[in-house]
């Protein structure tokens, strides 16, 4: 082989990756609820972030960094981390998402905090995958789906200020094949979802914020 269709077949791989990456991408669609507290007021007072939860042991902290980052944009130095606080105060090793108003109680003296924020993501599905090819079956389809839940407390009222959710759901389907090229769709993963998912749903805290 000459060195000259070696460097064509090094290019035509390049291509075909490149092909990849620009081809049609479910990137996902997002879908919000609010049960209660679209509207919050962060002028004032002690905000304390509780660790994330989740399903997802590998995405759990990319989960906290973006929820970290996106309340520290809306509060500021209002904003309290739970491993900051833990080296001055004695807290519970863990703080449950769903609290009693005598946990709540519990909290606020521990603290010395005024409100806290739970975030949990749920990686539902990846039955799509990252890649989706035509089988060439018929009909054909399958998503990636996660959600994540925010619950804020008010410690001093010993009750839920906020409850919200995000649900992000990316679907492949043959329709994406209809050109007859046999390109792959590049899907986002659920993992994926619910990190972005948590971005966007912090995002609608400080697009309908009072103060």
């Amino acid at each position: 082989m000459s060195p000259f269709k070696n460097k064509m077949s090094i290019q035509q791989q390049y291509n075909l990756i490149l092909c990849l990456l620009l081809c049609s991408c479910g990137g996902g669609k997002y879908t919000y609820l609010f049960d209660a507290g679209k509207q919050l007021d962060f002028s004032e007072g002690k905000w304390l972030l509780n660790r994330t939860e989740s399903n997802s042991k590998v995405f759990d902290s990319e989960l906290y960094e973006a929820s970290y980052a996106g309340f520290k944009e809306i509060l500021g130095d209002g904003l309290v981390d739970m491993n900051t606080i833990r080296t001055t105060k004695l807290l519970a090793p863990k703080i449950g998402f769903e609290l009693t108003p005598k946990e709540l109680g519990k909290l606020q003296q521990d603290s010395d905090c005024d409100y806290l924020i739970n975030v949990r993501g749920n990686v539902v599905s990846n039955g799509a995958g990252s890649l989706a090819f035509d089988s060439g079956n018929g009909y054909y389809s399958a998503s990636n789906q996660s959600s994540v839940s925010i619950m804020i407390y008010d410690l001093n009222a010993k009750t839920v200020i906020s409850s919200s959710q995000v649900v992000g759901k990316a679907t492949a389907e043959n329709s994406h094949f209809d050109n007859g090229n046999g390109v792959p769709s590049i899907n986002s993963s659920a993992e994926t979802l619910m990190v972005s998912g948590a971005k966007k749903l912090i995002g609608q805290y400080e697009k309908n914020r009072l103060d």
